[in-house]
């Protein structure tokens, strides 16, 4: 089974299961579309989230790309020789660093309960077991949500 296959099965969207086995978006198009080889890491993930197997090889090309792709390459760098002059310039300008800019202060946020205490979102993400993906706060129920991929929980904030 390949990846997208797998994930077609799921029934999930490219940043929905790269999300779960923790890997980007585009590493998941790349590995769909045979631009990349899936790693070990990313197979080893896949078998152990999805229960799933999962093909590392690379699609294989047609012949005849591969013989025009090199044709044309050959080409462009004659073309470039004669233009290099004014594009290194142009690159020259752009890679000029930025003036710096101020850095904006540190803002402390504290959540305060309709009963008087107060939280800090550092004193929340602490009482987390583990690193989350997003966190929602309800101060009328007292709790934390937090969302990890698939998994869910919440977390008394007082």
């Amino acid at each position: 089974m390949d990846l997208k296959e797998l994930r077609e099965k799921t029934k999930l969207s490219q940043a929905a299961f790269a999300k779960t086995i923790g890997v980007s978006p585009s590493a998941v198009a790349s590995i769909e579309s045979g631009r990349m080889k899936a790693s070990a890491k990313i197979i080893d993930a896949v078998k152990n989230i999805h229960g799933e197997v999962i093909e590392p090889e690379v699609k294989k090309t047609k012949p005849a790309e591969k013989k025009d792709k090199p044709a044309s390459k050959k080409a462009k760098p004659a073309e470039k020789k004669t233009k290099a002059a004014p594009k290194t310039k142009k690159k020259a300008e752009k890679a000029a660093p930025a003036p710096k800019k101020a850095l904006p202060r540190k803002t402390e946020i504290i959540i305060q309960s309709p009963l008087g205490g107060e939280i800090t979102p550092d004193a929340i993400l602490a009482r987390l077991s583990k690193d989350v993906d997003s966190v929602y706060i309800r101060v009328d129920q007292n709790k934390a949500y937090w969302v990890k991929g698939e998994e869910y929980g919440s977390v008394d904030l007082w």
